[in-house]
């Protein structure tokens, strides 16, 4: 087994560009100063996500349920308490006895600010009590209780007082179903699983350039599979729609649909052979909004997402205005995508603020002025970022730029997006890193927290700091419910907390020759060097995302190394993820399928112990696929060959002892996301 220390060192040579230096002197601050909202002693003996507001232990004992049959009592009549303990599937009948729960609502159960979805839990050494004000914290107990007795060791619950709420009224995930349809049972699946993270929103984007998946009366030929691009004969029918809303709502989530317009709408130009925000198309669009609002009630789908986003037309303030008219007509709230490269947000509707490149790291890590309602999407969508930094960025932000939310401040959406045609929809959450990411979105929006960890998913902190010890035992915590619940889903993130690193900063690739030399023979004390931490080390991504970073102002034709030391108390093979450019889901940009025997096209070396390795994989594509600009090739799937965290480990002989790492990184292009992962795997 892999010890869980791990010892680093990353140098970076002098001349490092003034902003990695400032951005390296923030994380620094940050990572001393990032508390957790609570106590993370109190984590080591409950495994749950998002962690409780508020954990009282008892002075000792625990109550086992090893063995033993679940009743049910009180107030279990509810949709919602029925469809918890069906998807809980808790038994009735024990070897060892029975373990009563007793749900009540109660309105006194929890001050008026938290009486929403908050709850009481009780757990003594013979039962079990789950109080709320309403029936969603009935819903969210149920969902704590479920993941204590799956996580808890031998079954034995620990005697407990949890008092528990949200800090924002919404923690969302959106699915894209527009560009690669999933299935109603899929969906159910994923809302499940979502409920079980108490997930309370699913923003369904239904709509977009290859067709029109919502079922058409009015005009048939939306349907007509010859102006489809992709998915030709899948459409959800109005039943089916109707089906998964209450689906959800009986898991305490509401469903916010998205019928993209006027932009993302190719299909209806080559349906109708005319645009939606012209005269005719406008018809069209509100005889379109009128269906869907009689089909879909006002009171299961209270608001509707219209797009309007990555669009320029003529007539914006009228088209905007126009469909506002027909939604509110119909009961409805609009909601819109809101960038500077959207249609103007209308007066009355939400908005879900988004970016990407250097707008996307405004809105990030500037507290947002927010003076309308709105959702916050501006921490990198999933199918951009690579796996670590996405979770990373989700864990330490402050949603909305606050420590909690309000009436304007609604929460977060994390929007998954994989853009280009997956010819195997199963591998849509591995890609995009999507369960590991709502994990870390909703222990955020659900804890909130004042502290300001902006600069920490770029360089990550040490271990021994408070920031290091929250993301580490967080990590330990998804592990752990990883294992109990997701191990049939593309989970595809290991921990990384731990690694220690040396980097050599930044030198221009043509002296890399004589750097190699110096930092071969192991002495690295006369190169400048900083330390770095975690088995991910990012030192500059792409420009889509704003060129994020330890080296953010380095431009390409440089090189750093990258030296650790990995203890193993048995000599043998072990494994480990290994991958140096992660493809933007979106637009493929990246640097492509190594050859056979290379670890990348750009140039990337390994040493272990003196010894330099080579790739033990063989590739398909071998020494392919390089897209320099955005090639935007929607319809080539990605291969799983080019996605790294998506392949089997690589096992690496490590000796007893010390097994020294040393990686060459050089940066050859803006289309690479220039950086290291050397990511252990635990058995």
């Amino acid at each position: 087994m892999l010890k869980t220390i791990f010892r680093a060192a990353l140098c970076l040579l002098s001349g490092a560009v003034a902003t990695a230096q400032d951005a390296g002197t923030d994380a620094a601050v940050q990572a001393e100063t990032w508390k957790s909202p609570h106590d993370l002693q109190a984590e080591r003996r409950m495994a749950v996500i998002p962690f409780p507001q508020s954990v009282e232990y008892g002075k000792k004992g625990a109550l086992s349920v090893s063995g033993k049959g679940w009743h049910f009592t009180g107030d279990v009549s509810g949709k919602m308490v029925q469809a918890a303990l069906k998807d809980a599937g808790f038994t009735t009948k024990g070897k060892k006895g029975t373990v009563t729960v007793t749900c009540r609502l109660e309105a006194d159960a929890l001050p008026a600010e938290h009486a929403e979805e908050g709850y009481v839990l009780e757990v003594s050494g013979k039962d079990i009590l789950i109080k709320a004000v309403h029936e969603a914290g009935l819903f969210n107990g149920l969902q704590t209780l479920r993941q204590l007795v799956a996580t808890s060791k031998g079954q034995q619950i620990p005697v407990c007082t949890i008092k528990d709420w949200p800090a924002f009224r919404y923690r969302g995930y959106m699915q894209d179903c527009g560009r690669n349809f999933r299935s109603v049972a899929r969906l159910k699946k994923e809302l499940e699983l979502a409920a079980l993270l108490k997930v309370n929103l699913f923003h369904w984007h239904l709509t977009d350039n290859p067709a029109w998946h919502v079922e058409c009366k009015a005009y048939p030929r939306l349907n007509d599979p010859k102006f489809r691009t992709r998915d030709k004969d899948d459409t959800y029918t109005y039943a089916e729609i109707r089906e998964v809303f209450e689906y959800a709502a009986e898991r305490n989530i509401l469903i916010i649909p998205e019928l993209d317009m006027p932009g993302h709408s190719a299909y209806f130009n080559r349906t109708f052979g005319f645009a939606m925000h012209s005269e005719e198309g406008m018809k069209i669009v509100g005889e379109l909004l009128e269906e869907f609002c009689r089909e879909i009630p006002k009171e299961m789908c209270p608001i509707v997402h219209f797009g309007a986003d990555e669009v320029k037309i003529p007539n914006a303030a009228q088209f905007v205005g126009f469909v506002t008219q027909i939604l509110q007509k119909n009961g409805r709230t609009p909601m819109q995508w809101a960038s500077t490269r959207d249609l103007p947000v209308g007066e009355h509707s939400i908005e879900q603020r988004w970016g990407e490149g250097a707008d996307m790291v405004a809105k990030s890590i500037v507290p947002e002025r927010i003076k309308r309602r709105a959702f916050d999407s501006t921490m990198g969508y999933s199918n951009l970022l690579d796996p670590a930094l996405l979770v990373r960025r989700y864990f330490f932000m402050r949603p909305c730029g606050s420590a909690r939310g309000d009436d304007k401040k609604l929460g977060t959406i994390i929007c998954i997006w994989p853009d280009g045609k997956v010819d195997d929809k199963a591998y849509i959450p591995g890609m995009c890193t999507m369960w590991p990411g709502l994990m870390a979105m909703v222990e955020r929006s659900w804890q909130g927290g004042a502290a300001n960890g902006d600069a920490l998913p770029l360089e990550m902190p040490a271990a021994d700091t408070p920031a290091g010890k929250a993301y580490a035992s967080f990590e330990q915590r998804m592990q752990q419910l990883r294992r109990c619940f997701f191990e049939d889903e593309a989970f595809r993130v290991e921990p990384e907390s731990g690694m220690r690193w040396t980097v050599v900063e930044p030198v221009a690739t043509a002296q890399a020759d004589a750097v190699r030399k110096t930092v071969l023979s192991g002495d690295l004390s006369g190169l400048a060097t900083r330390p770095a931490h975690c088995a991910n080390l990012y030192f500059r991504t792409r420009p889509d995302t704003g060129y994020l970073g330890m080296f953010s102002g380095t431009k390409p034709g440089h090189t750093v190394w990258a030296v650790t030391t990995v203890s193993v108390k048995k000599a043998g093979k072990y494994k480990f993820m290994v991958g140096f450019d992660a493809p933007a889901r979106s637009n493929r940009r990246y640097s492509g399928v190594p050859e056979n025997g290379k670890w990348s096209q750009c140039g990337t070396r390994i040493w272990l112990n003196g010894k330099e390795l080579q790739n033990p994989r063989t590739y398909r594509h071998a020494g392919k696929n390089r897209l320099a600009g955005n090639a935007w090739q929607f319809e080539k799937p990605l291969e799983l060959e080019e996605v790294w965290w998506m392949l089997d480990p690589v096992e690496f002989e490590l000796q007893q002892g010390d097994n020294t790492f040393i990686i060459e990184q050089p940066y050859v292009g803006e289309f690479q996301s220039w950086g290291v992962s050397l990511i252990p795997v635990k058995d």
